[in-house]
């Protein structure tokens, strides 16, 4: 059977205050009594001495004097208890007040209200539980806000691909419409369309679960990107140049596939924000690892959008336009390879753009 906290530190500085003073009166009354007796030993005939009975055995003057002393011992213990219990119930309440407003608050947050959080106080240990809970509720909270427009997100780009497949495919069924080649291509259209998504979801789900599979070896990283940017620059704009600045023959330890994956993602993110200018790639070496940075010219990424870019169905772009704003999936991904290959992931804004990019350990 459990008991309180409160109970046991209750009990505890009690128990600790009573051995205390226990101790201390035994010491104190052997030391007294051993002190008289001394002091009796010393005084002359008649003063005292002569009153020490056989045996060692006192007289009623000092009998009485060492009973005062005794009294006096168990009155101050009695009186230390007292304060020991008092004391000892406002350590136990300042131990325990904070750990129930924790307790109070988590079933809060286990009854879905995300926005509670605590003021812990109490000792360095316990506020540290508080910061921890403060932190963790924060978190379930932004991940709520992202499950929430995930929900929407989906609902919203699975809704125009099956309206358009459903009224096509109903009027070629009823015979209002030809299956003419230019139908049949928007329909194919709308097709790839759902299958993208559900394969961003398959490969995050697989991401999430730590079961995407790597087959390692040493690679150098200039050719990934350049094939990558010269897939990029047949996607994007006509005003805007997409060069790769990656000459130098960075070796690393990674899977080809998954690292082209991780660059796809970062140009199509850049050329999707990019109506005019250049989209570069740039490689350098820094503290014994790679850094690959795609900077762009775009409209850059709002500060408070920063810190969540590489979140899962995290986009900036709140109007969900596929065409602007992705499936906030790929990012995700890309964060979980770079850092199944011991990397890093970074955003940040330049005075003309964005700068997105990855580090990982150069090959020894």
């Amino acid at each position: 059977m459990r008991r309180s906290l409160f109970l046991y530190a209750f009990v505890t500085m009690v128990v600790v205050a009573l051995l205390s003073v226990g101790v201390a009166g035994l010491l104190t009354r052997a030391q007294i009594s051993a002190a008289f007796g001394t002091y009796l030993q010393t005084l002359p005939v008649g003063m005292g001495r002569g009153m020490m009975g056989a045996g060692g055995m006192m007289g009623a003057s000092e009998q009485t004097f060492l009973a005062a002393v005794d009294a006096g011992i168990l009155m101050g213990a009695l009186l230390a208890i007292g304060l020991a219990a008092l004391v000892a119930s406002g350590g136990a309440y300042y131990l325990t007040r904070p750990l129930k407003r924790l307790t109070e608050a988590v079933q809060t947050v286990a009854a879905g209200d995300l926005s509670q959080r605590v003021d812990a106080g109490g000792p360095l240990e316990v506020g540290r539980l508080g910061d921890a809970f403060n932190d963790m509720a924060s978190s379930l909270a932004t991940s709520e806000t992202l499950r929430q427009r995930l929900v929407a997100d989906v609902a919203h780009e699975l809704r125009n691909p099956i309206a358009s497949l459903r009224a096509q495919a109903e009027g070629i069924a009823e015979g209002v419409l030809t299956p003419e080649p230019r139908r049949l291509a928007s329909l194919a259209e709308d097709t790839l369309q759902l299958s993208r998504l559900v394969d961003d979801l398959q490969e995050l789900s697989a991401a999430d679960a730590g079961r995407l599979t790597y087959r390692m070896e040493r690679i150098l990283l200039a050719p990934i990107v350049d094939a990558e940017v010269a897939r990029a620059r047949a996607r994007a704009d006509a005003g805007v140049d997409v060069v790769s600045e990656c000459s130098t023959q960075l070796a690393v330890i990674g899977d080809d596939g998954r690292l082209a994956q991780v660059m796809r993602n970062l140009l199509g993110n850049a050329i999707r924000h990019t109506d005019s200018g250049s989209v570069r790639v740039m490689c350098r070496v820094s503290d014994g690892c790679a850094v690959v940075e795609v900077v762009d010219t775009g409209e850059g990424i709002p500060d408070a959008d920063l810190p969540y870019v590489f979140e899962r169905f995290y986009r900036a772009d709140t109007a969900r336009a596929r065409e602007t704003g992705g499936s906030g999936i790929g990012l995700a991904v890309s964060r979980r390879i770079v850092e199944d290959h011991g990397g890093t992931v970074f955003a940040r804004n330049h005075a003309d753009g964005a700068v997105v990019g990855f580090t990982i350990p150069l090959a020894g």
